[in-house]
């Protein structure tokens, strides 16, 4: 598709502010600025910086591909997408703090743990990241609290969409360097984004979801909900892509790593260690 038929699409569905926003995002995604990228060697550990994104993508190589030759568009564009809570847009785990990539993937491979402190009406509830192989520790120290009533558990959203040590399902994450203000222009058009009135937002959103989202998840994000997502507008250009993070098939796979280099030759590929291997 072309640059005209998201323009149209955008005409026809959307109004206001939002439409305003989108034909705007349109035109900066399709601007493709040069943007400085961090680098390394094979061997180093990759360093994830305040800011960044991370994509993970649920299929192989040929969605792989689809990326690099196109960006990361929302489907709601480009095809009959399933319905979702947060849709015309492209959801994005964004780094908080800087942290490496290694001690990333440990930290969101555990799961989330809830607690109630207290019983009835006068309950505080508490959710708390568990690092992957900390379940036991963290149990066994909540299970030793007097004031703790009661515990739940579920893995973390980022295990679902992202490679993980404990999940082989996703193989493929991108990385994006969003420090330029090129990219920082785009990622400010973001779902989540405080600035943006209920109007603005609700094209954006399920209708049985928008109070919800607008008088909840964003004004107080959980570990749960979660803190640490975006969801841009429209998409985010290919050009942002600095490296492709891997699960343990595609690092065994000599051939799709190849690949992978051959389609983004001045980008870096590493695995669950956090190193770069390419």
């Amino acid at each position: 598709m072309t640059k005209k038929d998201f323009i149209n699409i955008v005409n026809k569905r959307f109004s206001g502010k939002s439409k305003d926003i989108l034909l705007n995002q349109i035109d900066l995604f399709f601007s493709e600025e040069d943007v400085s990228k961090n680098k390394y060697n094979v061997g180093e550990d990759v360093l994830l910086k305040k800011g960044i994104f991370l994509h993970g993508i649920l299929g192989g190589i040929e969605d792989f591909n689809y990326i690099v030759d196109n960006g990361f568009i929302s489907t709601n564009f480009t095809s009959e997408a399933r319905a979702n809570k947060i849709f015309n847009s492209v959801g994005f785990w964004n780094i908080k703090e800087d942290i490496s990539l290694k001690d990333y993937i440990n930290l969101y491979s555990g799961f989330t743990i809830s607690y109630s402190i207290g019983r009835g009406p006068d309950s505080i509830t508490k959710t708390e990241l568990v690092p992957y192989h900390k379940f036991d520790e963290v149990t066994e120290e909540i299970n030793n609290r007097e004031d703790v009533w009661m515990y739940w558990g579920d893995q973390t959203k980022e295990v679902r969409f992202m490679p993980s040590l404990v999940s082989e399902k996703r193989q493929i994450a991108f990385i994006l360097n969003m420090e330029s203000e090129y990219a920082k222009k785009l990622a400010y058009d973001d779902v989540w984004n405080l600035d943006f009135d209920k109007e603005t937002v609700a094209p954006f959103l399920n209708e049985k979801y928008v109070d919800t989202f607008i008088e909840n998840d964003r004004i107080n994000p959980t570990p749960v909900t979660t803190d640490r997502e975006s969801a841009i507008m429209f998409g985010l250009p290919k050009c942002l892509i600095e490296g492709v993070f891997v699960g343990r098939k595609i690092e065994k796979d000599s051939e799709a790593l190849k690949h992978i280099k051959e389609k983004l030759p001045d980008c870096y590929i590493c695995n669950l260690d956090g190193k770069v291997i390419r």
